[in-house]
């Protein structure tokens, strides 16, 4: 039995290698998440947040051919009630200025916005501007993965390409058509929210016309 400890102290039983390796992990868990990617995380961390942008490619491209089978049944409702002669007889009769009116505004509007979703799904080139970037540096790009670039060399200036590259250079090349991506994504965004604005006006237009053609014909 101890003497020297006061009754009911407890006794730490860990021994100091083991306090001092937990010390050791501490530090290291500390300046793990402080310190640079290594080359070869680098690499994964980029192939990642490509994959997510082609994610978002593959999401817009939904998007918008979603916006197109809505614009597709809108314009299929227009043009129902045009066939119906003696309900366009009806409505122009009481209302042809506003008919008119509507009738036109849809179709400059459908031709705008199907322009807009044209312009969401084409394929874009947006290959980031490398000005500033000194061709002496080290981890200047070398070009061997964009396909435009690709296609500068023949096959055996190409394969010398990579058998020249560097880790730096290849990252650096994954990291501009990371940006390229997201140029992309950002352009096909813009356009898709100027196409979903412009079907919440058809839908507007829609709607006045087919209000319009129910008034007349409880009219008559």
């Amino acid at each position: 039995m101890d003497l020297t400890s006061p009754p009911g102290a407890a006794k730490d039983s860990t021994p100091p290698e083991d306090s001092s390796k937990a010390r050791k992990k501490e530090l290291k868990r500390l300046l793990e998440g402080s310190r640079p990617l290594d080359w070869s995380e680098r690499y994964r961390a980029l192939n990642d947040a490509m994959d997510e942008a082609y994610d978002l490619i593959d999401i817009n491209n939904r998007e918008a051919r979603f916006a197109l089978v809505l614009m597709g049944a809108l314009n299929a409702a227009v043009l129902v009630v045009s066939t119906r002669t003696d309900l366009l007889q009806g409505v122009f009769g009481e209302f042809p200025i506003a008919v008119g009116g509507l009738l036109g505004l849809y179709a400059v509007t459908a031709v705008y916005f199907f322009l807009q979703a044209i312009e969401a799904l084409r394929p874009g080139r947006f290959k980031p501007r490398l000005g500033n970037w000194s061709k002496d540096a080290d981890d200047y790009p070398m070009g061997v993965r964009y396909f435009e670039d690709v296609i500068q060399r023949d096959a055996v200036g190409y394969w010398r390409a990579w058998n020249e590259v560097q880790t730096g250079q290849l990252n650096a090349e994954i990291a501009i058509q990371v940006h390229s991506l997201c140029l992309k994504n950002n352009a096909t965004r813009d356009a898709l929210r100027r196409l979903f604005a412009g079907l919440r006006v058809m839908t507007v237009l829609v709607a006045g016309l087919l209000t319009l053609f129910v008034y007349a014909t409880l009219n008559n």
